[in-house]
């Protein structure tokens, strides 16, 4: 009897790469559908996830995942799984460096195609907090009028929340964002063995997956990826609850120089009383 693979989660970036890669453009298709809501008839991906710098001091960028589709439109989609507070700069970035690489020099604007951009998150961010939906839009409106006229239908972007998928799927069985959602994140839960039998593209993507998982290398670099994303989330938490202590230290200080009671300046700073009454 054939022993069973524990299946890497395709949400740690070099799994996703290897699973979303040239040859493999139907469950690559099926995710951007889930995701856009449009029709797309055909697509096709760039092995090359590099964006050229410009100048010696630029980033290099490096995607995640990079397809042109059937009317020229480029999607870039990326997956940020430790929140460093910096998603929305992050993807501008990443989306301007692919937007400006269509020209070269002499070409003119109208030239340059619509890039999308699909950010899948590990974390909630705060904008969208009190946004229910697994998934949000984004576009440049204008905003003076309360019109929301939209300047321009080249950049558009999607920002999905995995923490969001499981209740979505709770009250949507049916919604296939949310179905893919769940499989990048964690393939071997037995939710996902239910949507294989609803959704072809994730049971194709699920075989993919299962073969692409029993690469030693693969399973290997996966797991030092994704010790490591854990380290940066833990180094985040740890440098935000120092960093709060410190600024609660700061203002004890300025309340006990105002001559505040200990119990004043405990119900305010949330400081235990040993740390307030040595400063």
């Amino acid at each position: 009897m054939e022993e069973k693979i524990t299946l890497l989660k395709p949400k740690i970036d070099v799994v996703f790469h290897c699973l979303f890669k040239p040859g493999n453009e139907r469950i690559t298709k099926a995710m951007i559908e889930a995701t856009t809501k449009e029709k797309i008839e055909s697509i096709s991906l760039d092995n090359d996830r590099y964006l050229m710098k410009d100048y010696p001091d630029e980033k290099l960028g490096i995607v995640d995942l990079k397809a042109t589709l059937d009317n020229g439109t480029i999607c870039d989609i990326e997956i940020q799984l430790a929140d460093n507070k910096d998603t929305a700069e992050r993807f501008l970035f990443y989306w301007s460096k692919i937007y400006s690489s269509q020209l070269v020099q002499g070409d003119d604007y109208g030239k340059l195609n619509k890039v999308i951009g699909i950010i899948i998150l590990d974390y909630e961010i705060e904008k969208t907090k009190e946004i229910k939906e697994l998934s949000t839009k984004w576009k440049i409106t204008e905003v003076s009028t309360g019109k929301q006229i939209v300047l321009t239908d080249v950049l558009e972007f999607y920002i999905i929340e995995i923490p969001k998928a499981r209740e979505i799927l709770k009250r949507y069985p049916n919604n296939k964002l949310a179905q893919w959602v769940m499989f990048l994140d964690n393939p071997n839960e037995s939710e996902v063995s239910k949507i294989m039998n609803e959704n072809e593209e994730i049971k194709e993507a699920m075989s993919e997956l299962e073969k692409i998982s029993k690469d030693k290398e693969l399973k290997r670099v996966a797991e030092l990826r994704e010790k490591a994303i854990r380290d940066e989330k833990n180094g985040l938490r740890h440098a935000r609850e120092d960093g709060i202590k410190e600024a609660s230290i700061r203002i004890a200080k300025k309340l006990k120089e105002k001559n505040l009671s200990i119990d004043e300046i405990i119900e305010i700073t949330g400081l235990p009383k040993e740390t307030i009454e040595k400063l």
